[in-house]
């Protein structure tokens, strides 16, 4: 009985195309600036090679490995590697996919994916394409929104005020007592 193959699927957005990236690969995976630089095994294993063309990126930055269905993260870098916004710890880190992992400018997510699930992830990612197109529009869109609406909403208030004081001002002038009902001639009541 052989091993079930074990696969990683990184999701980022590219910094400079806003593209959405999201390769699988099969584990263990190096991460790095220098394709040339980083190992083409690990612990007897061959490796997928990631290769992130950015300065902030060492040219061996990090190395993902899967034990025992748990993902991990090794930081070789000299800039660091951040998971949830702190730097990684020396050694070893696990990784959970709701886990938000920055090498250089990019933040990825790293989810475990196994071998006899690839179909349904073919599946996901049709879906995971629509959700893109939300993810393309500005992050400060639903502001605008609401930004119109309160100029809309003062326009209206403003509008309401000017007609009224236009009709205010605009009415005939009528007697309020009887007295000066009297002094122009009408009779009392």
């Amino acid at each position: 009985m052989s091993a079930e193959s074990k696969y990683v699927q990184l999701i980022w957005k590219d910094t400079v195309t806003g593209e959405l990236k999201q390769p699988l690969l099969a584990a263990p995976i190096t991460i790095g600036r220098e394709i040339d630089q980083m190992p083409e095994e690990v612990g007897g294993q061959s490796v997928s090679r990631l290769e992130l063309n950015h300065q902030q990126i060492s040219r061996f930055h990090a190395l993902i490995t899967v034990v025992n269905q748990q993902v991990y993260i090794t930081d070789q870098s000299t800039n660091g590697t951040f998971l949830n916004g702190r730097p990684i710890r020396p050694g070893i880190q696990p990784l959970s996919s709701k886990d938000t992992l920055r090498i250089g400018p990019y933040k990825m997510t790293a989810t475990l994916i196994k071998e006899n699930d690839l179909d349904a992830t073919e599946r996901n990612r049709e879906q995971t394409n629509l959700s893109q197109h939300f993810d393309s529009l500005p992050k400060n869109t639903l502001v605008i929104w609401l930004i119109g609406f309160l100029v809309l909403l003062l326009m209206g208030i403003g509008v309401w005020f000017l007609v009224t004081t236009v009709l205010k001002n605009s009415r005939p002038e009528v007697p309020a007592t009887q007295s000066s009902l009297v002094e122009h001639g009408e009779p009392k009541g």
